[in-house]
Parts: C-alpha cells; sequence; structure tokens
C-alpha cells in the first residue's frame, strides 16, 4: 500500500500505528491481580513450611527426646544444615525480588513499582555476556541447590532424589530457544517480555519449592531419631510353672530364664483386656483373688513398638486352676469379666452338681443380665451395664453365690487405612501421594483379645492435612468409616503433604463409644 502524500495523514498512521503497539503491549489489570494473588499465596505457604521446620528443629532438644540423645547428636545437625543451605539460596532468591523491584521503578523499600514492566525482567535477567546473566545465575544456583543437600551426608541422598528438579525447561513452541544453551532457554522462557508482578509470581514459586524441599528433609531427619534399637537396662528372671495345682505321682516342672527390659519404652500391657500399670522395671504385677473353683485362663497381651519404630502385639495365655474340697464348681469359660455386648453372650460352665445337670438352677440376684441355658452345665450370660453381677447356683441341695463383675468391652488397639489390598503402609509412615490417594476407608480392631468375633465400627474421625498443597493446616471431622468427605483434600495432596488421622472414635458390639487414642500419620512423597 502506498503512503499518502498529505503530511496530515501520515501523522494520522503513524499515529495509528503507535496506539496499536500500545494496546498489543497492555496487560489488563486483571491478570496483574491475579499473579498478585499467586504470589501472596506462595508468600503465606513459605512462612508456614518456616515455622514448621523451625519447630521440628526445637524438638529434636524436647524432653521427650533426651532418651534419644545419641539419635540426636546425629540427626539434628544434618537438619540444622539442610536449612542453613535452603536458608541461603531462599535469601538470594529474595535479593533478587529486591532488585526486580528496583528495575522496575520502585525509588523506596515497600514503594510502589511498575507492575505491569514487560521489559524489566528481561533487562535484569537476559542482558549481559553468555554465561554471566542473572537468569545464568539463578539456573546455576537452582541446579546446584539439590547437589549441595547431597554433600551433608550420604544417607540423605536418597530423599534428596526425590526433591522435584527445579530446573526442568518447560515445553515451547519458539523454535529460537533450541540454539540456546540449557540455562538460557531456561530464562528466556520464564522471564522473556514477562510483567514484573508475574516474574515476581515465579520467583515466589522457586522459594516456595525450596521451603517444601526443606521441611521434607528436615522430617526425614526428625523421623530418624526414635527408629533406633531399643537399648536393654533391666533384667529379670522369668519363670512359668507347668501347673499350679499338681496331685501326688504328677510330674512337675519350671521352665526359667534371663529377661531384658528396657524401663523406658513403656509397653501397654493387658490382662483378660484389662490394662495393667507396669512398676519400676517396666514389669506389670497382675494380682486376683481365686474366688470360685474352675480351670481358668489370663490373655496376655503386649503392644510395643519394635527397633524399626513398626507397632507390634504379641499375647500369650497362662492357665491354672481353682480347686475346693467338694460341691458345685461354677466358672467362665474364656474370662473373668462378663462384657456388655460379647458375641454369643458370655459363657458359663457349671460342674460337680449332685443331681448331675439337669439339677442345676441359676438365678439373677443382682446386676443388669440375663442368663439362658446352652447346653448341659453350660450357660450364657448377657450383660447390659457395668457392675457386679451376683448369680445364684443350686443343684437341689447346695447353693452358691457368684459375683462376677460386668464391664464394656476395651476400645479397639489397632487403626488402619485401607482401600487397595496392597497398600504398603496401612499404619502410616512414607507413601507415595498417588497410592495414598487409592486408598478410601478406615478400620479398626482389637487384635489379641480373648473373646472372638468382638468387631468395631467406627463412627467418626478427623484428618488433617497441612506441607505442600496446604497454606495452613486444614482439619476436616468424617463420619462413619469413608474418606468420601475428603476427597477435595485429599485431591490437593502432593509430594510433601503430611496427613495426620486422630480422634477416632468407634462403636462396639453394644454400640457403646470407645474414644481411641491411637494417630496415624502419612507422609506423603
Amino acid at each position: 500500500m502506498a503512503l499518502p502524500k498529505e503530511p496530515r495523514q501520515k501523522m494520522i498512521n503513524i499515529m495509528y500505528l503507535v496506539l496499536t503497539a500500545i494496546l498489543a503491549l497492555n496487560v489488563s489489570s486483571e491478570i496483574l491481580n491475579a499473579f498478585k494473588t499467586i504470589d501472596e499465596s506462595f508468600g503465606k505457604s513459605n512462612k508456614g513450611l518456616a515455622e514448621r521446620s523451625e519447630k521440628l528443629i526445637k524438638d529434636f532438644s524436647d524432653d521427650s527426646n533426651k532418651q534419644f540423645a545419641s539419635k540426636v547428636a546425629i540427626w539434628k545437625p544434618r537438619a540444622e544444615k539442610v536449612k542453613e543451605i535452603s536458608e541461603n539460596l531462599f535469601n538470594q532468591l529474595e535479593t533478587l525480588k529486591t532488585d526486580l523491584k528496583k528495575e522496575s521503578g520502585q525509588k523506596v523499600s515497600n514503594g510502589p513499582f511498575k507492575e505491569d514492566d514487560l521489559e524489566a525482567a528481561t533487562r535484569m535477567f537476559l542482558n549481559g555476556s553468555a554465561g554471566q546473566t542473572k537468569g545464568d545465575q539463578l539456573f546455576g544456583m537452582l541446579s546446584q541447590y539439590k547437589e549441595e543437600l547431597k554433600k551433608i551426608d550420604n544417607t540423605l541422598e536418597n530423599q534428596v532424589n526425590t526433591l522435584p528438579d527445579f530446573t526442568s525447561i518447560p515445553t515451547s513452541n519458539n523454535n529460537a530457544l533450541s540454539a540456546m544453551t540449557p540455562a538460557q532457554t531456561w530464562a528466556n522462557i520464564y522471564f522473556h517480555m514477562t510483567p514484573s508482578v508475574a516474574a515476581l509470581a515465579i520467583l515466589s514459586k522457586f522459594q516456595n519449592d525450596i521451603r517444601n524441599s526443606e521441611t521434607q528433609l528436615i522430617e526425614y531427619c526428625y523421623s530418624q531419631i526414635n527408629s533406633i534399637m531399643i537399648p536393654i537396662n533391666k533384667f529379670g528372671v522369668i519363670a512359668n510353672a507347668s501347673s499350679t495345682l499338681v496331685m501326688t505321682g504328677d510330674e512337675f516342672s519350671i521352665t526359667a530364664g534371663l529377661g531384658a527390659y528396657n524401663n523406658d519404652t513403656r509397653p501397654i500391657i493387658t490382662i483378660d483386656g484389662a490394662n495393667v500399670p507396669l512398676n519400676a522395671d517396666g514389669q506389670a504385677i497382675y494380682k486376683t483373688i481365686a474366688s470360685n473353683p474352675g480351670d481358668y485362663t489370663k490373655h496376655i497381651t503386649i503392644s510395643y513398638k519394635d527397633p524399626s519404630g513398626e507397632q507390634k502385639t504379641t499375647s500369650t495365655d497362662i492357665k491354672y486352676k481353682v480347686g475346693v474340697p467338694a460341691g458345685l464348681a461354677v466358672s467362665t469359660d474364656a474370662t473373668r469379666v462378663f462384657y456388655i455386648g460379647a458375641p454369643g453372650g458370655n459363657q458359663l460352665s457349671v460342674s460337680g452338681a449332685a443331681g448331675g445337670a439337669g439339677a442345676i438352677k441359676i438365678n439373677v440376684v443382682s446386676g443388669a443380665a440375663t442368663v439362658s441355658e446352652s447346653g448341659p452345665g453350660s450357660y450364657k450370660v448377657i450383660t447390659s451395664a457395668e457392675g457386679p453381677i451376683t448369680l445364684s447356683v443350686s443343684d437341689g441341695k447346695t447353693t452358691s453365690k457368684v459375683v462376677i463383675p460386668s464391664k464394656k468391652l476395651p476400645p479397639p488397639t489397632k487403626v488402619i487405612l485401607t482401600g487397595t489390598d496392597n497398600f504398603s503402609h496401612p499404619n502410616g509412615g512414607v507413601v507415595g501421594a498417588g497410592e495414598f490417594k487409592l486408598q478410601n476407608r478406615l478400620e479398626v480392631s482389637l487384635p489379641g483379645f480373648i473373646l472372638e468375633g468382638v468387631n468395631y465400627t467406627v463412627s467418626s474421625f478427623k484428618m488433617s492435612f497441612s506441607g505442600k498443597g496446604f497454606a495452613d493446616t486444614e482439619t476436616i471431622t468424617l463420619k462413619g468409616a469413608t474418606l468420601s468427605g475428603a476427597t477435595a483434600l485429599m485431591n490437593r495432596c502432593t509430594s510433601g503433604t503430611s496427613v495426620i488421622i486422630s480422634d477416632i472414635i468407634a462403636l462396639d458390639a453394644a454400640k457403646t463409644e470407645q474414644r481411641m487414642t491411637n494417630t496415624i500419620g502419612f507422609s506423603l512423597k
């Protein structure tokens, strides 16, 4: 098209071209505000992560970790070095953000600057000799970060390898970038003709990656201080007799050995479902009065953490007899107590009746209970309230009274997260984010309990989410056993997220609420 000869028309055409260029370069206020919002969100997240790391490092010296002093001496310096390296790089990025604001026209600290400046980031990060620009330098600092972390100790190398790659190069359709070095390509994609406020958000994003990496490594260091071999500091004699009642001519044997204890481990020991306190040597001593004749079994369950920190349970039975010269013998078949909601009822046996099993009559003298015959000399007792149950047992010639306490079923002691048959860590631990998201149900149980078939249903529980993907800790209370109510929060989980399940309330067979003290946690990778 030929240019007009008239000077006025030439001026109008030139002004039109300038206006078109200005409109093309203009960045809308909505886009600028979106970048500012993103930058502020990263800032809040970075603050929360920094506080989490500081707390963990302080917790190394907490009184509860004095027993792990040897491990604290190893892992606390490593955590502090992670903090030092990360803090140094974080502060260098903060300096770059300050310099970018000045490049965009900021005259005083916290003063205004040209947020939509399209050239400031280009000048600052791309102008200069090849390999010497601030874009090249930033690429080098981020590339070196993981290498510096690996130098702390080779025990951290596997954990460092799971951290994200900060210098991965985004896909671009610009063919001109293919002739550049990786650092130049990376810097051009992020900072060429990028508004200043967007470049600041990008730098805050890199700071967030650093904070997440720092917190993840410090959490790993902290998790190592109690995964230690349990020291043995007490010894005692363990001896079991073959029988506590023998007759003339019967063989009698004693099995004895030396037991090694740790009185700091404080295992949970229950006998017939009731907790037995530990003495100063870490042993549980159970005493009872033998009041009713018959064969008895005491079921002992011990819950403890093994040297790897995994919660485990072991159990055994101690059997003994209670005898009387003659007459009626009344015994509970499984326990010395009646449990409310016991599956199939509580079993009771009566022997020694003068007129045989058919002559036996049992009446409830006091207490909330019903008794029904389940076979010759066998009875089923169902209780509905706590307290002593007094029974009158008669064979027509002899009448005996027995008092047996009625108790609630003990609360469940085991909780797992399930959803897939091969979930690697149902009891909590470090798991992949994808694997964690496949789980959808909480289950509780009472392993090793003397009564079989005792089932519990989850009534409610809490899930708390923190770390990557969450600026602050977010907690939700769920009803029932499923995780469906937390789907939105679980979808936000990613590598670096921590999830804690707590405040679990279960219903036993009698529909009584049982509040569990168990808490399980997951650190996602």
